[in-house]
């Protein structure tokens, strides 16, 4: 009997069990190995290979004038970096409820998923690399983050992309294998209203720029349709900073504002041509960043 665990958050599932039994067994490695070895490639090396002028891929600014609304909050580092345990716990959720054979499969759909959003954004990164301003930190964990990141793979945000992809997969798998209802309504809401506070801390953390965020979130509903619509698109959109207190409320608006015709803009491009990456390219190309008077 497939036990309910509504009562339970989330976050209560250690990440311990979801990497035991995924690395501790062929199956579990014959998936996450693929994975691991595609973030190393098409995430890392091609930072570190541009940093070093390995490769010459051109390397863009993405500011804009609205990210100077947005304050630098470096206490946020938490909610920043969690976004790896943020969509690990469900997977080790998944081996609870479901046992170590089902649980696997589970999260092996779940993980090609996300290697999926790597290799969709590696198609913009390898055409066009794109970084944004940083402010010197002053605590030494966002020291350490500036220190080993490149900071050439802004546009899309895979941060963004992760966020989607765990609150749309989720609510498509907790109805298709029959959740309690006190599980879907507890578990969807966790997974969205952690993603919102972790998509405004990329803003918030100064390692993305308002125009990160559309184009994620465009290439999340052109690359995964089966799960992914415009109307969670908009509903995340919409519910950027509704609470920030450290950020003006007509600042707040101009942002969503921003996002939401950024959105439909690369939307409506797509409709007129075979390949998503397009109206993103396209973009890039002719987009002017904004220049701060330092």
């Amino acid at each position: 009997m497939i036990k309910n665990y509504g009562d339970r958050k989330l976050t209560s599932f250690g990440i311990g069990r979801a990497y035991f039994q995924i690395i501790c067994s062929f199956y579990g490695i014959s998936f996450f190995i693929p994975f691991i070895l595609t973030i190393i490639r098409k995430f890392f090396l091609l930072q570190y290979f541009e940093k070093l002028r390995i490769f010459r891929i051109p390397v863009k600014s993405v500011d804009h004038e609205l990210d100077t609304k947005v304050p630098f909050r470096e206490d946020l580092y938490p909610v920043y970096m969690n976004f790896i345990n943020y969509w690990i716990n469900p997977l080790s959720m998944l081996l609870k409820k479901f046992g170590h054979f089902k649980g696997l499969k589970l999260c092996k759909e779940f993980i090609k998923e996300i290697k999926k959003a790597y290799d969709s954004a590696y198609l913009i990164y390898s055409e066009s690399l794109t970084t944004t301003y940083r402010p010197v930190p002053q605590t030494k964990e966002v020291k350490k983050i500036q220190k080993v990141d490149p900071h050439y793979c802004c546009v899309p945000s895979l941060h963004i992309s992760i966020v989607v992809l765990t609150i749309s997969f989720y609510k498509m798998l907790f109805e298709r294998e029959n959740f309690t209802e006190e599980e879907r309504n507890n578990w969807n809401r966790e997974l969205y209203d952690q993603g919102i506070a972790i998509c405004e801390s990329v803003l918030y953390m100064k390692q993305h720029s308002v125009n990160c965020i559309p184009a994620a979130i465009y290439m999340m509903t052109k690359t995964e349709p089966a799960i992914m619509n415009t109307e969670l698109g908009n509903k995340m959109i919409s519910d950027l900073f509704v609470n920030a207190s450290d950020v003006e409320k007509t600042d707040s608006e101009k942002i969503r504002a921003y996002i939401q015709q950024f959105y439909e803009r690369l939307l409506s491009e797509s409709s007129c041509c075979d390949d998503w990456t397009k109206p993103i390219l396209s973009w890039l190309e002719a987009y002017r960043p904004y220049v701060r008077n330092v």
